[in-house]
């Protein structure tokens, strides 16, 4: 139940659906997580699915599985022979999820609402007379191999795909499996939003004037592109861009990378600029404090941040991801700029120069509904078969 829009969307999902008609358990791999909490009481939360719940007991059964080293070997070379890491743990996806618990007991409706691991698992570990698969990415933009997951997969009655790019990414990608794939997009639940974003959390100083900037993703830079814009606010300074001095970057989230964009920060010397505010169980308030989302990825499914932004007042500015036009209505809503460094650099140089555009923007959104509860009725269609 860590930060994510699949948390949410699953949250919002338990949230809206008709608890008159469904019996639903919920299984997590592991335990904790900031939304753990957060779970409605309706739900009943089984055991984990992970047999060794601490970190240091899971890495001593790996270490001691000669089938597990070995794979991991593997993968690693996979991995350094294509060039691509999302291999590597594609390749390893498989052999840990022989560390989960099999389920005995037979549902009606098993979905596996995360891509990758959760799927191989459900497919393989779950007894259900229906399998539903739920898929938030970009195939094809993820570099993912399709072979290492059409076995899984293909053992689930329906594929859902989260927006009409992403099922196309997907047919291209399993065009064997198209058959199975519908559009659900993610369900958002405002209601939910709206009271978590009341909540007292410990905000930052904030100044009458900047240009405040949030951003909520996973720290990494082969997806997000938080690096590149970084760089991109650099050479707006260099370049003494109108405005530069109002701008200012909060990122909330956590990551691998985040050491690598802390010496970043450093190296370019925007500390006063760029602030990472870490993990933080409850988002909201703070986008519904900032003026302007900021997600410059490389690639995407349909985020999640950006319409949570969206039900929050906040106009966004974002790179052009496969759903993005599917998202903001450029220059109504908000602004898409090229995918690439150079992109962001302009899109930040026009946000800086043009605030009253940033006002309209933010006065178009404020007027505009962005939850889909309606999405909940295909959903139980879809269960019910």
């Amino acid at each position: 139940m860590m930060l994510g829009g699949s948390t949410t969307s699953l949250l919002s999902l338990l949230n809206e659906i008709d608890v008159s008609r469904f019996d639903i358990s919920l299984l997590l791999s592991f335990s904790g997580g900031p939304y753990a909490n957060d779970v409605p009481s309706f739900v009943h939360v089984l055991p984990y699915a992970y047999r060794y719940q601490d970190a240091r007991s899971r890495k001593l059964h790996r270490i001691l599985s000669p089938q597990y080293m070995l794979a991991k070997v593997a993968a690693k070379t996979v991995g350094m022979a294509h060039r691509n890491p999302r291999l590597s743990w594609q390749y390893l996806e498989e052999k840990d999820v022989d560390f989960y618990r099999d389920i005995e007991e037979e549902y009606d409706v098993a979905v596996a609402f995360l891509e990758g691991q959760m799927c191989k698992y459900v497919a393989d570990h779950v007894k259900a007379k229906r399998k539903i698969a739920w898929i938030h990415i970009d195939y094809k933009q993820s570099r993912f191999d399709p072979k290492y997951d059409v076995r899984s997969l293909s053992q689930f009655d329906k594929i859902v795909l989260v927006s009409d790019k992403c099922k196309e990414s997907f047919c291209e990608c399993f065009p064997d499996l198209c058959e199975k794939a519908v559009v659900i997009e993610n369900i958002l639940s405002a209601k939910y939003l709206l009271r978590r974003s009341e909540e007292s959390v410990d905000m930052p100083s904030l100044s009458e004037g900047d240009l405040n900037l949030v951003t909520t993703c996973r720290i990494s830079f082969s997806s997000k592109g938080l690096d590149r814009a970084a760089r991109a606010i650099a050479r707006l300074r260099d370049d003494h861009a109108q405005g530069f001095e109002r701008l200012r970057w909060y990122i909330l989230g956590d990551g691998q990378d985040k050491p690598a964009l802390e010496k970043l920060i450093d190296d370019l010397e925007l500390k006063e600029t760029i602030h990472l505010l870490g993990m933080k169980p409850n988002p909201y308030p703070y986008l519904a404090n900032m003026d302007l989302f900021f997600l410059p990825s490389i690639w995407e499914g349909k985020p999640m941040a950006v319409t949570e932004a969206q039900i929050l007042g906040l106009p966004a500015l974002v790179t052009r991801y496969t759903s993005a036009p599917e998202q903001i209505r450029d220059g109504v809503d908000g602004m898409i700029v090229d995918n690439s460094e150079d992109g962001v650099y302009e899109g930040l140089r026009y946000v800086l120069s043009h605030p009253e555009d940033v006002e309209r923007w933010r006065a178009q959104t404020k007027n505009t509904r962005y939850d889909n509860p309606e999405e909940i009725k295909t959903i139980e269609e879809l269960i019910d078969g």
